[in-house]
Parts: C-alpha cells; structure tokens; sequence
C-alpha cells in the first residue's frame, strides 16, 4: 500500500479495505481500480469518494460502462470484488443500511471468457537463450543464466524470485521456500539443471553471505548485496531476449513455460497446481499451452 494510504484515516471504508488485502501488489491493484470507480462516479479519488452513498443503480452503471468498452469480464469482476470489498467495509462500519448492502451483495459476475493472452517458448527457443548466455562469462552473465533457468525450471513469479534469500534454499533437499501470494508458502524442487547455474552463482559470484539470493551488479562487475527488483528482472529478460534473437516474450511467458512443459513431460494438473502455488485448477489450466499447437496443426492439415 502505498504511504499516502496508510497514513490516512481509516473512517474511509475503501481504506480499511485495502488494509485488509495480504498482498501488496493486491492492494496496488485495487487501489488503481478503485481511484477509476471514483472518478467514474465525479470524484477525485477513492479518498473523495463518500463509498456509503453506493447505491445498486451506481454499481449496475459502473459494470455497464465497463461492458461498453469492451473490458474483459475477469477485469470487470475484479472491479465489482473491490466495490463489494468496500461496501461490506461500509456496511461493518454502520455506515451503511443492511438493506442497501444485501441490494449490492447480489448483483452476479459477468459471465464470459476471452482467449488467453501470452505464449509459452519452444524448446528451441529456450536453447538459444542459455546458448546466448554461454557467450557472456561476466557476473551479470552467471547470475541471469540461473535466473532464466529459475523462472523457466521451477515457474517463480517475478516477485517471488526477487524476494528469494540465500536462506531459502533447502541444500539438503535441493528445494526453494518460496512465498507466493496470499502469503502462503511453498516448496519448490530444483531440477539438476536449474541447481547447476545456482549454485554456480553462488559460490563463483555471489558467495554465501546472507540477504537476496539475486542481487544487482554495478558497473564494471560490481557486485553488491541489494535486492532486483521487479522491474530489473523484466529489464534482464529483455536485453536476453534481444540478444538470442528470438521473439517476444513476458516474465510471466516463462511461467506459462514451465506449467506447459511440465504438463507435455505427463504430470498431473494438481501436481502443476501445487507446483505453482495456484488455489485452483481452473488457473492452472489458463497456462497449458499446448492446445494451441494441436490446434496449428489440425488446422494445417485441412486442404482447399
């Protein structure tokens, strides 16, 4: 949350709500949404915004405008989770009627999907970037070697490989203690490939000091023991995607890498599920990437 937020009142029901999300980048999330909302409805932000005078008619406008411009309906469910999120906050508060609140607790989600945006890399492709990062024996080379094969071998998020410590290996069991979202934890099994560049990156670079397990490499190699952030990590695989050539792709591309190889190699979805800290199938099943190519091909082999 950010400290504007925090140190505001907490009379603002909106606020006591985003104090009750887990996760920072949920609380991020939510509070962008609803500074839309309150803007949408004539006021400056969502701490202008008097959230108690919501009305069933505001929120039936709201996903309407939202319909209209074509926002994907996970989106706009995720708006109507906030709004809600704030007006059982209202309701807790006595700021506002039961009548009204239970008028606004039963509009329905949108219902509808839309095709699954981002890709998963091909195996060739994932060859030329550790070939491409052969050729770079510097610090910086070594240390995003391992955290490619990390994102790809073990399918961290980003912001659950930044906030890896070198005290979150299991050597003995040759695992990650990761904490994903909703601040729950997790193992995460090493495959041998992925242990070889860690380790790598430990004992020839980084050596066994305490703190971040990827840190940032200054000039002239550098190497210091502060955090990546976020943001440095999708700038690393930029300038690595550029330079092996191939196209485009996300952080969380490398996710849905992972998810896809480990379902073509016969894994269960559960077992996929759990390896990527995911509360439900139906999320791990949006990362399978192979029907698309079953689909290529089917499609190839009809002739005119």
């Amino acid at each position: 949350m950010s400290r504007e937020i925090s140190s505001q009142s907490i009379d603002n029901p909106a606020i006591n709500y985003l104090i009750s999300l887990q996760s920072a980048k949920s609380r991020q999330t939510m509070q962008s949404f609803l500074n839309i909302v309150a803007r949408f409805l004539g006021f400056s932000d969502l701490m202008t915004c008097p959230w108690h005078q919501l009305k069933r008619q505001h929120i039936q406008a709201i996903l309407k405008h939202l319909l209209d411009k074509n926002r994907s309906p996970s989106t706009i469910n995720t708006y109507l989770a906030a709004i809600k999120g704030v007006v059982l906050e209202a309701w807790s508060m006595k700021l506002m009627d039961t009548e009204t609140f239970q008028r606004i607790k039963q509009i329905k989600s949108v219902h509808g999907s839309r095709v699954t945006k981002g890709r998963a890399l091909s195996h060739d492709e994932i060859a030329k970037i550790f070939s491409t990062l052969l050729l770079d024996p510097s610090p910086k080379g070594i240390r995003d070697s391992a955290i490619m094969a990390v994102l790809i071998g073990c399918g961290l998020r980003r912001t659950e490989l930044v906030t890896l410590d070198l005290e979150h290996i299991e050597r003995s069991e040759q695992l990650f203690i990761v904490s994903g979202k909703g601040n729950k934890q997790r193992k995460s099994f090493i495959p041998q490939s992925v242990w070889g560049r860690v380790m790598t990156w430990i004992n020839d670079v980084r050596g066994e000091y305490g703190g971040a397990l990827f840190t940032r490499i200054r000039r002239f190699d550098d190497v210091t023991l502060e955090r990546l952030t976020d943001q440095a990590i999708y700038h690393i695989l930029k300038v690595r995607q550029q330079e092996s050539g191939i196209a485009p792709f996300s952080p969380h591309d490398l996710r849905r890498t992972f998810a896809s190889m480990m379902l073509d190699n016969g894994e269960d979805i559960v077992t996929v599920k759990d390896a990527m800290g995911h509360a439900s199938i139906n999320t791990t099943q949006r990362y399978d990437r192979r029907g698309d190519e079953r689909l290529r091909k089917a499609s190839q082999k009809l002739i005119f």
